[in-house]
């Protein structure tokens, strides 16, 4: 992964909202992701990948959106900041 990008990973609950729920922690701090990727696996999880710019985002706030990320409401298996 470039050095000028910060990834969060997540394997979430397969719900209609999972993945608007974790992008909200972006929209918050006014931040547009460079990418977003979701991949179902299985009838039950979600695989959610969203790249932002470093410049955008400290490792600092990348960790409290993962910890925020972590205690979403719907089942949350691993949540993960590169």
């Amino acid at each position: 992964m470039n050095a000028n990008v910060r990834r969060l990973k997540a394997v979430i609950e397969f719900d209609p909202g999972s993945l608007v729920r974790v992008l909200h922690f972006f929209q918050a701090r006014n931040i547009t992701p460079a990418r977003v990727t979701a991949e179902q696996l299985g009838p039950e999880l979600l695989s959610v990948e969203v790249d932002v710019a470093a410049k955008d985002l400290t490792d600092e706030a990348m960790r409290i959106v993962a910890a925020k990320v972590a205690e979403l409401s719907v089942s949350v298996c691993a949540v993960v900041c590169e």
